[in-house]
């Protein structure tokens, strides 16, 4: 600090005239002065007396005024050594204040702004002449001013104190330094060289505006030097740090006042943000499936706007291209109910899909007008292997199957304990045991246990279907019944099996039942929390109000199997809205989900689904499909893999820390054990979903991250990065020793990077908020075409100070010594020839 402090008095401090004179250092003032004064007189005064009177020796009239010389000058030259005579140099110096001036680069000064309101494109035009017709950015009037190009703008300020620059967003940063000598060449210097900055340019990109953290580093940067003013260049959209009026407070008691310049057009925005685009994570080739896209807006009540849907192949560097176009109306709020786009895909891959919003006239911001979405349809050539477990052949289980083996999409096994051994089973493909071994097991997706009677498991058999889930990526789904459920969860061959579902079983549910009844007369709708409204397995309509009012209509629940509350990490879809079945933990579950591993399982807490489909089957079948695909999802996306890769989610701001999970399995899908593993970063050609843009081989350059073995967990690996850039990223993992026959050893996964958008949230520049901050800081607002008058306000609060140097003493030296023995050595010699000795 003291370095700092030191460069800071170097380049604000600077001679302006120097002072030299002779001074006494001893008895030089009051009594003492006038005292040696008299003293020296009376003794000069006594050897001229006593020289005129000598009658001794030969002394001519000459020789006694010789003598008297020598004796006089001998008692001057004391009598200055008494006083001690010095050469004082006095250095008058001058302290140079400071005008800080803090330019704003955060992301909202790269909005180009159409000016509307023509008061407000009137004042811009004064600036800058013609306004262009697209437009102008507001980072290109910020150097505008600072480059002088209108008016003189740093030049003015720099007559009466030196200018120093800053540059701040989310963080600030010093960009160069005016001079009071530099005033007429209107350059900018570095404050760190004497180079010439010959322009400033700004690089809008900051993920948000920090104020407090602006004005605290300027003003610490030039600690010890007076300041003049802070001359702040901004659209005023603070949106980090310490609250204005708390900024404003600092500057207002340091008695440093403020003069804001508004950058931007003040008018309320017009302006359609994509806000989301959502999909299903996976799909069959040929099954139809939809893409919603939700519009956030604002000043656009009653406009119609086009929105393109593009579709492109993520595994090729081919650009999107547009398979579909839409208009949408706002309603009378300026809102827009969602668009919902119907595609089907006839090849297997990985498709991603873009919104594109066209451009509105006097659109403020155009970069959240584009979308993509997360993560991408992956297009599957595969069936669902499903092996449904039933009790007995409830009216569940038959139209469940029935469905299922008509579905393309599904290769259905069944085992239905209540048949007899040689009975004909069920399903697309026929089974005549139940699979007890691993490597029959595991072909499959998803089990489902529709009132499942535990008595013919094995007793490992539950263990090996938990490996199935947590390792190997499967679904579960249990259904209770009223036959089997309490056996289900009181046995011991199915405890591992109960511990993988998202519910914590009721030791008193038995009770519970049958203090209820196995039968009950009156069906109580079912409740749909409120954050699960939007579940992709709940999704019977496009919409949210067509969702609702689907599942208002469907039957209500008679009998269910009593659970009071779900895991902490289960996702509650329905609960029962009897009042009557609410605890501490809330209503009783009927439908839950969770994540498992790298798998998925379910627990259905009634059996009369099959209700749903009187008078028309889609919603019945809409469901059990849903959720049949959320079951297989892990398997399908990475289960049948050597290992999955995981992140904590699949969207991240830029900046953030991205914490990359791998677990890895040998080629006998064995837990991996390596010292590490290498992950691949590579940003998707053109995967800017912002610009749009295709990006370059060098954007395109695969990053390498190593991931290290997680302690306690075989086969598990982990490692972080952060994304320098926006975009689309895919991370890889090549796994080791590949066997001939397999087509990829590697395994992969997405995520997308955006730009934080809060930068972007409250477009127009704030007019009020600035001219508020400007007055409780002690200062003025200006708007651009007044920021000129500026400088006229801004006083010289540079300083003067004067120093003395060390000084020199003049009669301390040689040269006095010797005229001091020169002069008694002539005395005497006279005197001796005199015979006065």
């Amino acid at each position: 600090m003291l370095n700092r402090n030191a460069d800071i008095l170097a380049q604000g401090l600077r001679t302006v005239r120097e002072e030299t004179r002779i001074e006494l250092a001893r008895w030089s003032s009051g009594d003492a002065l006038l005292v040696g004064l008299i003293v020296t007189g009376i003794a000069l005064y006594a050897v001229a007396w006593m020289y005129r009177r000598e009658g001794r020796g030969h002394m001519s009239n000459r020789l006694r005024r010789t003598l008297v010389g020598c004796r006089v000058a001998v008692l001057v030259m004391l009598g200055l050594i008494a006083f001690e005579p010095v050469l004082a140099t006095y250095l008058h110096r001058r302290l140079d204040a400071f005008t800080l001036v803090l330019l704003d680069e955060s992301a909202s000064m790269s909005l180009q702004d159409r000016y509307r309101v023509a008061a407000d494109a009137a004042r811009v035009e004064q600036v800058i002449h013609p306004l262009p017709d697209g437009g102008v950015r507001r980072s290109a009037l910020a150097e505008r001013l600072v480059n002088d190009e209108g008016g003189g703008f740093l030049s003015a300020l720099s007559d009466r104190n030196l200018v120093k620059i800053f540059a701040f967003g989310e963080y600030v940063e010093p960009r160069g330094m005016l001079s009071r000598s530099d005033s007429d060449a209107g350059a900018t210097q570095s404050p760190d060289s004497s180079a010439v900055i010959e322009t400033i340019r700004l690089k809008p990109d900051g993920a948000a505006t920090n104020l407090g953290l602006a004005v605290r580093g300027a003003v610490e940067s030039v600690s010890g030097s007076p300041i003049a003013a802070v001359v702040l260049l901004t659209d005023g959209g603070f949106n980090r740090g310490e609250d204005p009026s708390i900024v404003a407070r600092f500057l207002s008691l340091k008695d440093i006042p403020l003069y804001a310049v508004g950058i931007g057009d003040p008018a309320d925005p017009i302006n359609v943000r994509v806000a989301e685009v959502t999909g299903p994570r996976s799909t069959f080739k040929n099954d139809p499936f939809s893409i919603t896209v939700k519009l956030d807006a604002e000043g656009v009540e009653g406009e119609t706007i086009s929105l393109e849907l593009l579709e492109r192949d993520a595994d090729s560097s081919r650009p999107a291209r547009v398979v579909e176009v839409r208009e949408a109306t706002a309603d009378a709020n300026g809102r827009f109910a969602p668009i919902v786009f119907e595609r089907k895909v006839d090849e297997p891959g990985t498709m991603t899909y873009i919104a594109n919003v066209r451009p509105l006239a006097h659109e403020a911001v155009l970069s959240d007008n584009r979308r993509e979405i997360l993560p991408a349809v992956r297009i599957l050539d595969d069936k669902m292997r499903v092996l449904v477990i039933a009790g007995g052949p409830s009216y569940d289980y038959r139209f469940l199957t029935r469905m299922l083996e008509r579905d393309a999409t599904v290769d259905l096994s069944t085992w239905l304990q209540s048949a007899d051994i040689n009975a004909v089973r069920d399903g697309n493909t026929i089974i005549r045991e139940l699979p007890i071994e691993p490597e029959k097991l595991f072909e499959y997706d998803a089990l489902i246990f529709l009132d499942a009677s535990p008595r013919g498991f094995d007793p490992t058999w539950g263990s090996l279907v938990a490996t199935f889930v947590v390792d190997h990526g499967g679904g579960v789904l249990f259904a209770a019944g009223r036959k089997y459920a309490g056996e289900f969860f009181r046995s011991p061959k199915t405890a591992a099996l109960i511990e993988l579902l998202p519910i914590t079983p009721d030791p008193d549910a038995e009770i519970l039942v049958n203090a209820m009844g196995h039968f009950q007369t009156r069906a109580w709708p079912i409740l749909i929390p409120e954050e699960a409204a939007d579940d992709p397995i709940l999704r019977l309509a496009d919409d949210a109000t067509g969702n609702r009012a689907a599942w208002a209509t469907l039957e209500g629940v008679y009998w269910h199997y009593p659970v009071r509350r779900a895991k902490p990490v289960a996702s509650v879809l329905m609960r029962h809205s009897n009042p009557r079945m609410v605890n501490s933990f809330g209503p009783h579950v009927l439908f839950a989900t969770q994540l498992v591993g790298s798998g998925r399982t379910a627990f259905l807490g009634f059996s009369s689904t099959a209700r749903w489909r009187r008078g028309d089957e889609t919603d019945f079948n809409r469901f059990w499909i849903q959720t049949l695909r959320f079951l297989v999802e892990g398997k399908l996306l990475g289960g049948r893999k050597r290992g999955m890769i995981s992140t904590q989610r699949e969207q991240y701001t830029l900046g953030d820390s991205v914490v990359v999970t791998a677990r890895a399995l040998d080629r006998h899908f064995e837990p991996l054990m390596v010292p590490s593993l290498g992950l691949h970063v590579r940003l998707q050609p053109e995967a800017d979903g912002e610009t749009g843009r295709p990006s370059t081989d060098a954007d395109t350059a695969a990053r390498p991250v190593s991931l290290g073995p997680i302690p306690g967990r075989d086969g598990y690996y982990q490692g972080r990065f952060v994304p320098e850039r926006t975009g689309t990223f895919r991370l890889t993992v090549e796994l080791p020793g590949a066997m001939a026959a397999e087509a990829s050893s590697g395994i992969e996964k997405d995520i997308v990077v955006r730009r934080p958008d809060i930068e972007m949230r409250r477009p127009a520049m704030q007019r009020a908020k600035l001219r508020e901050f400007a007055d409780a800081a002690g200062g003025q607002y200006f708007d651009i075409n007044e920021a000129g008058g500026i400088a006229d306000l801004i006083q010289d609060r540079s300083r003067t100070f004067v120093t003395r140097e060390r000084p020199r003493p003049l009669w301390d030296n040689r040269y006095v010594l010797i005229a001091l023995v020169g002069f008694l050595m002539i005395e005497w010699i006279l005197r001796k020839k005199a015979k006065l000795l």
